[in-house]
């Protein structure tokens, strides 16, 4: 038993966090409700942004920060006339972290991603908010690549595929809906 928990303490707190946002991030496209994909991804997010800072990935640790401040205002405040609104002020900001954090193509691919990702928190409808999230993984991908951030890396190619899924069963379901009305 002492074996197994010294070689526990061994393993990077980065692999640790990054494992924890692989765990959510894999179960956030199954479920339906644009709140608890939201809830999901938020716990998704403030791992990463753990994980990132700890591999010293300045530009995606603070655009992941400024992610979870985004879905965490949506998930309060979601439903307002004014939230969308009040959504897009996140753009310019992880536009200007990128400039103030820029680290060559990590910060591109980081920037791009969290910008995308934020543009489809914003939107009511679920089937709007994974068509532009899932547009989003390329550049994730490129970012985890380029930062060997492993499990993340795992986490967007698993989750674009389940997502991806998810979406088209949804596309289906509304197609359906849509020739029995």
């Amino acid at each position: 038993m002492t074996h197994l928990i010294a070689h526990v303490a061994e393993i990077p707190l980065a692999i640790v966090f990054g494992s924890a946002g692989l765990a959510t991030q894999l179960v956030w496209p199954l479920f339906r409700s644009r709140r608890t994909i939201l809830g999901m991804q938020l716990g998704t997010v403030c791992a990463y942004a753990t994980s990132y800072a700890l591999l010293g990935q300045a530009t995606a640790t603070a655009t992941c920060l400024t992610g979870a401040l985004q879905t965490a205002l949506v998930l309060a405040f979601g439903n307002r006339s004014w939230m969308p609104r009040v959504g897009l002020v996140f753009l310019p900001v992880v536009l200007a972290i990128g400039v103030f954090t820029y680290a060559g193509l990590p910060t591109l691919f980081a920037v791009a991603a969290s910008c995308l990702t934020m543009i489809g928190r914003l939107q009511r409808d679920a089937l709007a908010m994974r068509r532009i999230q899932l547009s989003a993984t390329p550049f994730g991908a490129l970012h985890d690549l380029v930062a060997a951030a492993w499990p993340a890396l795992a986490g967007t190619l698993v989750t674009f595929a389940v997502g991806f899924a998810a979406l088209r069963r949804e596309h289906r379901v509304r197609v359906g809906n849509a020739v029995a009305a």
